[in-house]
């Protein structure tokens, strides 16, 4: 409820007129239901001497209704039924169009409301570290902006809507109620505990269903994910029936949760109803025999307008108890998104973090180790960190290569390097002044990065060049591509730079998908730059092209360069060699080739004289 409440806040104007509305709908609606003692009067009409004077002893309710009708029955009683329709046609209307300027203003809340959490949830993506998504399903992301949304405003908003127009109406009829005669509503009231119990056990474990309902769900959008990304591979190895076996399996658990669900919500409605229709019964029996006996308080005519006060309670009662157990099923979607939003973010810079303007000395690594969170909390033991004890220095200007075998922590420091992950000891330096100190965007706008996994965005080649500079004129963009060796593939493509480049880059070749994230990275002038294995996956010849936009683009910049090919770091002005998260060895080619270390069995493994 606190979390819906906090999202309410900035609507609380709107909210305040809606109650407004709701009452008064109300309001009108109990005055059609009190008219029905005029129409009974005017259909079987008492003597004159009873209409013209009204008792002494009624209460006041029972007099205005009296005057009402001496006032419409001096018209006659054709008349008289004429001018009370017309009243009766007016009383409705107003209802009506209260009730609907009500909903207009829910409505508009509830729509806000979704779209308020919509850009948290997008904002929180982009927030939360990158070893979140590591350890995390990305169909489970999805399902939370699909599934957990609407149904946190069919479910959670739409109930609580419900809700408020339930208990405004079951107070202002009960009052109205206890008003007519209090010893008839002490006697209803008595009868709610019943219908409240049972009521109550039908819904008791809705939420626990729900919550499993809810992750069953965000389970399936994960396989269609992965069996979308994975395709190529599924078919490749021949496992179409045993994808389809995996997600019917899965589906199948869904759907009998969700009958199981749905008919615990559906039951409510009809036993409410059942329940009204009895307690209906017993008004009939214990109120006429109050009538029959003359018992003070209550006049048939009034009676008459009791009986049409508490038929119209029922429908706000089954409202109620619905709102109840939609409330209850939509809780479990109300805790996912409360935890995803609850999730640790990445660190925001420090108060006193001071703009990066660029490297003018040098990059230092001092005495740095690093171990990934879900590995520090998976272990009971002291934890293996993927770096240890790194210390580097990269002169301005200057070119180191780290190479090892994979897993040896090479992109992992990289990414620390681009503040995707805090170090868990040790720190780096820029020109003196620690990473921690300057502000993440600055720091991250001098960097240019090209990774082994390129990723174009599903938009057209002239917006994933300029993707980090929107502002960028087509000369710009131009001149990044002729940079990346990239203008004259893109002059041939059917649109020029305004060609789509599909889902991912899917229509364009792994070698020009490269050469598009290189001119991305030219175009921000960055003065150091990052590449992580960018020509491990290529051909020769897209190797080639690849091979000389870089040396185009290293030309006066610091570069860190990732690579598995030692032929393209052979003029390094220093290798690294990474192994186990260590630094075994460092200097340059003919340096290395002269230990005769694990640089040199890289070198023979690869066959490169």
């Amino acid at each position: 409820m606190s979390f819906t409440l906090r999202h309410a806040r900035p609507y609380t104007a709107r909210l305040v007129v809606y109650g407004l509305l709701v009452v008064l709908a109300v309001l009108f609606t109990m005055a059609t239901a009190l008219s029905v003692a005029d129409f009974v009067k005017i259909l079987f009409p008492p003597d004159s001497a009873a209409v013209s004077i009204p008792s002494a002893n009624a209460s006041l309710l029972s007099q205005l209704l009296q005057r009402l009708y001496t006032w419409l029955i001096s018209f006659g009683p054709k008349h008289a039924l004429v001018y009370f329709s017309i009243i009766l046609m007016m009383l409705y209307a107003c209802k009506n169009i209260f009730n609907y300027f009500s909903l207009v203003q829910i409505s508009i809340v509830r729509t806000n409301m979704v779209r308020d959490i919509r850009d948290n949830l997008f904002r929180k993506v982009l927030r939360l570290p990158l070893s979140y998504y590591g350890t995390n399903r990305k169909g489970d992301i999805l399902a939370r902006f699909a599934g957990d949304i609407t149904e946190y405003d069919q479910s959670t908003l739409g109930s609580l809507q419900q809700l408020f127009s339930a208990i405004v109406s079951l107070v202002l009829y009960t009052a109205m109620l206890f008003y007519i005669s209090v010893r008839l509503s002490l006697f209803v009231l008595c009868m709610f505990p019943i219908v409240a119990f049972v009521i109550s056990g039908i819904s008791h474990r809705l939420r626990r269903e729900s919550s499993q309902l809810q992750r069953l769900g965000a389970f399936l959008m994960s396989l269609m994910e992965e069996t979308i990304v994975g395709l190529k591979v599924i078919k490749a190895y021949t496992a179409l029936d045993f994808s389809n076996h995996r997600f019917r399996q899965a589906d199948e658990r869904y759907a009998r949760l969700r009958t199981r669900v749905l008919r615990r919500v559906d039951l409510s409605s009809p036993v409410s109803d059942f329940l009204g229709n009895c307690v209906v019964i017993g008004i009939l029996l214990f109120g006429s025999s109050m009538v029959i006996k003359g018992q003070t308080g209550i006049t048939p005519e009034l009676f008459v307008s009791y009986i049409m006060m508490f038929v119209l309670m029922i429908p706000p009662a089954k409202e109620l108890s619905t709102a109840i157990s939609q409330m209850k099923k939509g809780r479990a979607c109300t805790d996912r998104l409360q935890q995803f939003l609850a999730q640790p973010e990445t660190p925001p810079d420090q108060p006193d973090a001071q703009p990066f303007t660029g490297l003018k000395s040098q990059i230092e690594i001092r005495n740095l180790s690093f171990a990934y969170p879900s590995r520090l909390a998976d272990r009971q033991t002291e934890p293996l960190p993927v770096l240890r004890n790194i210390a580097l220095t990269i002169p301005h200007g200057a070119t180191v290569a780290l190479v090892g075998s994979s897993g040896s922590g090479k992109s992992t420091l990289a990414d620390l390097l681009m503040c995707f992950h805090q170090p868990t000891s040790g720190q780096i330096f820029f020109d003196g002044i620690p990473i921690n100190a300057l502000t993440t965007t600055s720091l991250r706008q001098h960097i240019g990065l090209v990774s082994q996994n390129t990723f174009l965005f599903n938009d057209t080649i002239r917006n994933n060049i300029a993707y980090g500079c929107p502002n960028a004129t087509l000369q710009q963009i131009t001149q990044a591509a002729r940079t990346a060796n990239a203008h004259d593939f893109i002059l041939q493509l059917p649109q020029g730079y305004d060609t789509p480049v599909g889902d991912g880059g899917t229509l364009l070749s792994g070698g020009q998908r490269q050469r598009i994230s290189i001119a991305r990275a030219v175009l921000t002038r960055p003065d150091i730059l990052i590449f992580d294995e960018a020509t491990s996956a290529l051909d020769t010849e897209s190797e080639t092209l690849v091979q000389q936009a870089l040396d185009t683009l290293l030309s006066g910049r610091t570069a860190l360069v990732i690579a598995h090919r030692l032929s393209t770091i052979r003029s390094a002005d220093l290798i690294v060699v990474l192994e186990h998260g260590r630094i075994v060895e460092s200097g340059t080619h003919n340096q290395l080739l002269a230990l005769n270390g694990r640089y040199n069995q890289l070198l023979q493994m690869q066959a490169i004289s």
